[in-house]
């Protein structure tokens, strides 16, 4: 018997930590998972009252995003008591202007208005449009919303009753991505609903400050108190700040059962991997530690590392068993938020889109830049944003003086 013990071949320290890191990747996966089922529940409204209060909604937009015009018809019928629709539009060329145009002569009795033009406020030219809508807010309670957001009617009525509970600051929502049709529409919309839906959930459900812009139903008077649109105005994740001071500030944040749908259609890979860049950014500087062990719960990533670690058949089946999972979570938690799964085709995908956004993360710890809305910004600490470079008006203002001074 000691003969035989001595002849069987010890574990590796290399082989346990693959073997940890891939336990860590089912226990997030799972949790992550779970918290997602019981933050979808129905019932978690039951003990909260109809509570309406008026709501003032601001919708920024710039270009026209996939499904604009039904994105924004779903704000024209929600089924709720007082509400003010607000549009902001930047740019007086922008083609979301006669999107917004035809809604308002569709809805004339809808109370709702068009913002063209923005005062210069900041480096977030998201922050700008709002600044500019709280000009002519009618209401104490604001409700921030993308424009790539389409809802239901019952929307605002199953998140403003969250606000009935007392210390309650910021409502946000779980969101799906439907309507994939291209390639990157198909990675993004199984990164949403998979790795992202499921530790948005975990987040809010743990008691972290987890918070998208998506969805931001917040009162005038907290806003107010951590300093209005002014403290996050140079800050790339304004959303995520605004939550945080919420809860510095002694407020509470709650996780509404209502999960709104992201539409992505026909995305392009570019796009997807522009977009990841610019979250995996964010996450390093507002998550710290969290982000440096965020590969752990790359089921694909850790997958293949245990595979090829070792030729032994445990570590070939670990592969199959990680990737399994992965893609058996995205199908799961596709069904549970938007009603159905995805086609086997669009879930074959979910382990090469796990392997697309490993180089984004590296990228991430080395390169503080980003290319947002046409700007190639430096992000800092928090989020903070400078510019990387003139821009480029600035360029040709300079040029055109020079050739002045050069004929005078």
């Amino acid at each position: 018997m000691a003969t035989i013990a001595k002849d069987r071949p010890m574990m590796s320290g290399g082989s346990l930590v693959l073997i940890a890191a891939a336990s860590v990747a089912v226990f997030t996966t799972l949790a992550s998972w779970l918290f997602l089922v019981l933050m979808t529940r129905q019932s978690r409204r039951r003990h909260l009252p109809d509570h309406t209060p008026p709501v003032s909604i601001y919708k920024p937009l710039k270009g026209l995003d996939e499904g604009l015009e039904e994105n924004l018809r779903s704000f024209f019928q929600l089924d709720y008591p007082t509400y003010q629709l607000l549009f902001c539009v930047a740019d007086p060329e922008d083609p979301a202007i006669e999107v917004v145009r035809r809604l308002l002569a569709e809805y004339p009795d809808h109370d709702a208005e068009l913002i063209i033009g923005c005062s210069v406020f900041g480096l977030n030219p998201k922050v700008e449009s709002l600044a500019m809508m709280d000009r002519v807010r009618r209401h104490d309670v604001i409700l921030i919303s993308d424009s790539n957001v389409r809802v239901r009617p019952e929307y605002l009525r199953e998140t403003a009753c969250y606000l009935a509970e007392p210390g309650v600051g910021l409502v946000t929502n779980l969101f799906t991505g439907v309507g994939e049709r291209s390639f990157g529409a198909a990675l993004e919309n199984l990164q949403l609903n998979g790795f992202v839906a499921g530790n948005v959930a975990w987040g809010n459900g743990m008691g972290m400050t987890c918070v998208v812009g998506k969805s931001m139903l917040i009162p005038a008077h907290v806003l107010a108190a951590i300093g209005g649109f002014a403290g996050v105005r140079n800050l790339l994740a304004e959303d995520q700040a605004i939550g945080m001071r919420v809860r510095r500030a002694g407020y509470t944040i709650r996780l509404s059962h209502h999960v709104i749908e992201n539409v992505n259609r026909s995305r392009s890979l570019r796009w997807f991997l522009n977009r990841h860049s610019r979250w995996f950014k964010i996450r390093r500087q507002m998550a710290g530690p969290l982000f440096v062990i965020e590969p752990l719960g790359n089921l694909s990533t850790v997958a293949l590392a245990w595979a090829f670690s070792d030729v032994s058949g445990i570590a070939w089946g670990g592969l199959l068993a990680l990737i399994s999972l992965g893609i058996v979570r995205d199908a799961a938690q596709s069904k549970l938020l938007r009603g159905h799964t995805p086609s086997l085709k669009t879930l074959a995908l979910s382990p090469i889109k796990d392997l697309f956004l490993m180089p984004i993360w590296f990228d991430a710890l080395i390169n503080p830049r980003v290319i947002w809305r046409g700007n190639r910004l430096i992000v800092g600490r928090y989020t903070r944003l400078r510019l990387a470079r003139v821009p480029r008006h600035v360029h040709v203002r300079v040029r055109n003086i020079r050739r002045l001074r050069a004929r005078g």
